[in-house]
């Protein structure tokens, strides 16, 4: 049994006016945020709305899916468990259809090329971790988190030290910013391949003197080898990283993260028919996720650009459902 619980806050000057087909929610789109309340009024308006050219150069909507790696095979399995099926016609093409969902075309593309397809309008909706979206995303309003507790990729973005030499005693960020070791000449050297997230954490943190050097791949041997003091690199059991004598610390974590649906504020806007989609999409992952038992699934429309932010005091759900036993 499911109680749906909608939220409501009103926003000044609301520039757009958008509902959702049947019994679902109404949605205002201002400059600055996605509302909601319930409505049940079945036809989608558009209020004064500029048209993007990119969105109206085409008619058909766009969802983007990781291209290898377990996060695609994970998608297409939960895509699978809501009968959406993704038909190829050739296992190496890069488009494929989801009969289910007519008009909609999927594009198979590496995570981060998602994200910036979604902000270039060359894509609609997408489907990967949500450190992607933050790292690639930069914060841009343009960017929806749709649904942002897909229940599967689940990881963290964490910050990660030798246990051993200078570091041994070390447990937390606050004794790591205050090793008198770090200076303007002698900074702490971080390796990673989130240059966006990790100078934003370490800023917001005080940590001053601080250098990063990019890489990808195993990172945990950079300590060792002696090209970096610490590592920023995703982690899911923590197991490589005692592997490799290196430990993560106390307020260390940039970011928990798992698979998001995204969209494209303009597109959800703009090109006809997204919204119904979404809407599909999201009653159809809601029924798979409610027969798994879950007791909470959280289905929000927010700008990433909130993602960050410790508090968030203007969190205007689209809709939020509670499952009981």
């Amino acid at each position: 049994m499911s109680l749906l619980q909608p939220y409501f806050q009103q926003c000044a000057s609301p520039a757009f006016s958008i509902s959702f087909p049947s019994h679902s929610c109404y949605v205002s789109v201002s400059k600055r945020t996605f509302i909601s309340c319930c409505s049940s009024q079945s036809q989608t308006a558009i209020v004064d709305a500029p048209i993007d050219s990119k969105i109206a150069e085409r008619d058909e909507i766009r969802l983007g899916l990781p291209s290898k790696g377990r996060m695609a095979a994970d998608t297409l399995d939960l895509l699978k468990d809501c009968q959406l099926s993704v038909k190829q016609v050739n296992p190496r093409q890069y488009v494929a259809q989801i009969p289910q969902l007519s008009n909609l075309e999927v594009w198979f593309q590496r995570p981060k090329d998602i994200v910036r397809k979604l902000l270039s309008g060359d894509l609609d909706l997408g489907i990967v971790g949500l450190d992607t979206v933050s790292e690639y995303g930069q914060g841009n309003e343009d960017l929806i988190i749709v649904h942002d507790a897909l229940e599967y990729g689940d990881c963290r973005l964490s910050l990660a030290i030798p246990k051993y030499g200078i570091f041994e005693n070390i447990n937390s960020l606050r004794e790591l910013a205050e090793m008198p070791q770090w200076t303007v000449e002698k900074p702490l050297r971080v390796a990673t391949g989130f240059t966006y997230l990790g100078p934003k954490f370490m800023k917001e943190n005080g940590l001053k003197h601080v250098i990063f050097s990019t890489a990808d791949g195993a990172l945990e041997a950079a300590p060792a080898m002696g090209i970096a003091d610490a590592i920023l690199d995703l982690v899911s059991s923590g197991t490589t990283l005692r592997e490799n004598n290196l430990k993560e610390i106390e307020g260390g974590v940039v970011l928990e993260s798992q698979a998001v649906l995204v969209a494209s504020r303009k597109a959800l806007i703009q090109r006809k028919g997204a919204l119904d989609t979404t809407h599909e999409i999201l009653e159809r992952f809601e029924a798979h996720l409610r027969a798994l038992g879950q007791f909470t699934v959280r289905i929000f429309m927010i700008p990433v650009s909130w993602i960050s932010f410790p508090f968030l005091p203007c969190i205007l759900p689209v809709y939020m459902f509670s499952y009981g036993r």
